[in-house]
């Protein structure tokens, strides 16, 4: 295990800035995930932390070891990459003991112990023999993990790793990383644009935006208190309302054509700051006779099932929003509904 600071970090391609002024310490044995857009600076990141791209300016240590300068075979990393790389023509031994018979010398005995060890690690007990090509996708995943793991690295980066695999894959994989990252305790970073994954996976998201941190803080902390207008739609789905904000007595109260919205105080932005609510789909309570909000009559003008959950864009006071609810539908369009906003907060635009 090993600590990671990375202090102003900063990568321009011509006139591109890909990553600008980037700070971020993360402790021994945390999992960090670097979530962002396409185009957003999250792999630069990664790659200058691996060693594949020299960075214009900043500093990043592991350890306390000044990483920039040094090549990538000496900053002992492991690397899982989107594209997994293996060697079809070789076993699933012989694939997971390639990197070990160039970096360590190993009796034929203690190579097949750290491999046995490995194999187990990433439940393919058995597999040593095995041909790569006739394996599952989630199998050749995991064949992917023990060669980067049997290398002992201190620091453990994923470049995407499940975007090739199916949904259901995806997710049993996703399961399977954290329960390793659990067991082994590896600082590990993980680059995805997949907000499940970073949500799900994740001690702490660091989320970036043309090459600029946004936020970074723990999953819940992101989605229950956005502070951007970029984050709140990014990380979850948001609606956004922009209106007037009064501030008196304690209080603070946000005004548009839907109607007002109280908030205490603390959460009101600055005075010079745009005025931007939003409120997450599932906090829109339909036909809910007990709730916080102030109940405003709705008109559903569209239902889409999605198996566990149902979307519905309802109308509000010539407003439409996207509202969440468990299960199958259970409103027609055209209906008229009760309609409750029973959480909501301001964000920065």
């Amino acid at each position: 295990m090993a600590s990671v600071s990375v202090t102003n970090l900063r990568k321009t391609y011509g006139d591109v800035v890909a990553v600008d002024d980037v700070s971020i310490d993360i402790d021994d044995g945390e999992f960090v995930s670097i979530l962002g857009p396409s185009g957003s600076g999250k792999t630069t990141m990664l790659k200058s932390i691996a060693g594949f791209v020299e960075p214009d300016g900043g500093s990043i240590t592991v350890a306390d070891k000044e990483m920039i300068g040094l090549p990538p075979e000496d900053r002992n990393m492991g690397l899982v990459f989107q594209r997994l790389a293996l060697f079809p023509h070789m076993s699933v031994f012989d694939n997971v003991a390639f990197g070990l018979r160039h970096r360590e010398n190993l009796s034929e005995s203690e190579l097949e112990e750290r491999v046995s060890d490995i194999l187990e690690i990433v439940s393919l007990p058995g597999y040593g023999e095995r041909n790569i090509q006739n394996l599952s996708g989630g199998e050749q995943q995991r064949v992917a993990l023990a060669r980067v793991l049997v290398l002992e690295p201190d620091l453990l980066l994923y470049d995407e790793p499940l975007s090739d695999l199916d949904r259901q894959l995806r997710e049993q994989m996703r399961r399977e990383i954290r329960d390793l990252h659990d067991r082994l305790e590896i600082t590990s970073i993980y680059v995805t644009h997949n907000q499940r994954e970073a949500l799900t996976l994740s001690d702490r998201v660091l989320v970036l935006h043309e090459g600029e941190k946004v936020r970074c803080a723990p999953p819940s902390e992101i989605y229950r208190d956005p502070q951007s207008s970029f984050c709140a739609n990014f990380v979850g789905d948001s609606n956004f309302l922009e209106g007037s904000l009064d501030q008196s007595n304690g209080t603070a109260t946000f005004r548009d054509d839907t109607g007002a919205f109280s908030l205490p105080l603390a959460d009101a932005p600055d005075e010079d700051a745009p005025d931007v609510l939003y409120i997450r789909p599932e906090d829109i309570k339909i036909n809910e006779g007990d709730g916080e909000g102030e109940p405003f009559e709705g008109t559903i003008k569209s239902t889409v099932h999605l198996g566990s959950v149902t979307e519905y864009q309802v109308e509000v006071a010539g407003t439409e929003f996207l509202a969440t609810d468990l299960g199958a539908p259970q409103y027609d369009e055209g209906e008229t509904v009760t309609v409750r906003f029973d959480h909501y907060g301001l964000v920065e635009a």
